[in-house]
């Protein structure tokens, strides 16, 4: 199967809205960047064996406990919330799952090549019996935002597409890398995280003037 995703304007601005103040804050229990975790709906289809996927809608755990490596989710908060989705906005489809991925410097970033995805994200992803169960007769999507802060900021335009199944963009002097996988099923039903056959589509945000700060962001080294 080849896939072909694309995130909305409004899902974007919910995830990078989410990672900023995560990643700039804390949360209650940390303070410093935290890794927060969400779910994403959306609509499917597949033509001429295609599958499109549209991201529209992302929701963040509230509840989740996260720290600067990992974040833990309850396993009812997915349920949760697709119940209410489904009286409220029964024409968006459960796509998948998201979290971040906070990094200290751009350095940190490129030498664990921290826009990817870690084993640990596969696994969890992969032995999630209700993410498949929810997203079923479809396989879920997994997408990572990235992000970290960076000194010399330059007009930039739109995003960057990297390998196709990667986006890098920056808002204000932080930068941004979002990146996306697919859970498949092999001929022998083993579940699997799938990289390949993935057109991750450019959205249309967002153009970064040069020099510009976001408030808050003096204090982080």
């Amino acid at each position: 199967m080849d896939y072909e995703v694309t995130v909305s304007n409004h899902a974007l601005e919910e995830m990078v809205l989410a990672a900023s103040e995560s990643f700039l804050l804390g949360n209650a229990r940390e303070s410093g960047p935290v890794e927060i975790h969400g779910y994403l709906w959306g609509s499917r289809r597949e033509v001429d064996g295609i599958e499109y996927l549209d991201v529209e809608k992302v929701s963040v755990s509230a509840s989740a406990s996260g720290d600067e490596g990992s974040v833990e989710v309850d396993p009812r908060v997915v349920r949760i919330k697709n119940s209410v989705l489904r009286l409220w906005a029964p024409h968006h489809h459960f796509l998948g799952e998201f979290h971040t991925h906070p990094y200290s410097n751009l350095k940190d970033v490129n030498r664990s090549s921290g826009w990817d995805f870690s084993d640990q994200d596969e696994h969890a992803f992969l032995s999630d019996e209700d993410i498949w169960e929810l997203s079923y007769p479809e396989r879920p999507i997994q997408l990572v935002v990235a992000v970290t802060k960076i000194q010399n900021v330059h007009e930039t335009f739109s995003q960057l597409e990297l390998d196709g199944r990667r986006i890098q963009f920056n808002v204000g002097n932080l930068r941004f890398w979002l990146s996306v996988g697919v859970g498949e099923v092999s001929k022998g039903q083993e579940k699997i995280f799938s990289r390949e056959n993935i057109v991750f589509h450019p959205f249309n945000r967002h153009f970064n003037p040069a020099g510009v700060w976001l408030d808050g962001t003096e204090e982080i080294e």
